[in-house]
């Protein structure tokens, strides 16, 4: 980290917010929120993250040998592709026959290009889609009521259910223990406003499909 005063984590949060806050204003996630969302557009949604994490999670695998905070941070608990397949199944999608729509197929070129000149970046993807989990439970809860669902076809959305609160705790720290230099950090921050703008491309695209 750079120093107290000014943590990874601390830069992270304040410089996307406004990214973060859009993400969370579209269509589909207010939609998601209040239980208003049929199972085969939320399927069609769960689709598009999983080709997100999916060239996201590939990278980081291969990346870890190349920074010690990706190989520190890209844990397998970490890692959604395990709860995707189950939600995917849980709604009897086949994901090989996933199309991959456009947002996800321009983040992944993304996640292609900084693999290359800068993989610790790849942390600002797992910032936030990690942090995602925080608001996750939420989603989670309301579909659930919605649907009169037992707790299938939603972990995704609520990985680590009550212990939610610590894994966020540990991922933070783990965050700020890391050393990056000046650049790293500044690639970090970039990949995570990056993503944002993704998750909130997707949205919209599976929004559109539903209208």
């Amino acid at each position: 980290m750079t120093d107290d005063r000014t943590s990874i984590m601390k830069r992270l949060k304040a410089e996307t917010s406004d990214l973060h806050s859009h993400a969370e204003s579209r269509t589909l996630q207010r939609a998601i929120a209040v239980g208003d969302v049929d199972q085969t557009t939320f399927s069609a949604y769960l689709g598009q993250l999983y080709r997100v994490h999916d060239c996201l999670e590939s990278a980081l695998e291969n990346s870890c040998d190349k920074h010690a905070a990706v190989g520190a941070l890209a844990t397998a608990d970490r890692m959604r592709i395990p709860d995707l397949d189950r939600d995917l199944a849980f709604y009897g999608v086949d994901r090989d026959q996933i199309a991959t729509g456009g947002a996800a197929k321009r983040f992944a070129s993304q996640v292609e290009e900084i693999t290359t000149t800068a993989p610790v970046a790849l942390l600002g993807a797992l910032y936030v889609l990690e942090g995602s989990t925080n608001g996750g439970r939420f989603l989670a809860r309301a579909l659930r009521k919605s649907w009169d669902l037992d707790g299938k076809g939603l972990a995704y959305f609520d990985p680590y259910g009550d212990e939610q609160p610590q894994k966020w705790a540990s991922f933070k720290r783990d965050m700020d223990e890391a050393s990056f230099s000046a650049d790293q950090e500044e690639a970090i921050i970039e990949m995570a406003k990056a993503t944002f703008i993704a998750i909130a491309e997707v949205s919209d695209e599976v929004s559109a499909q539903r209208n």
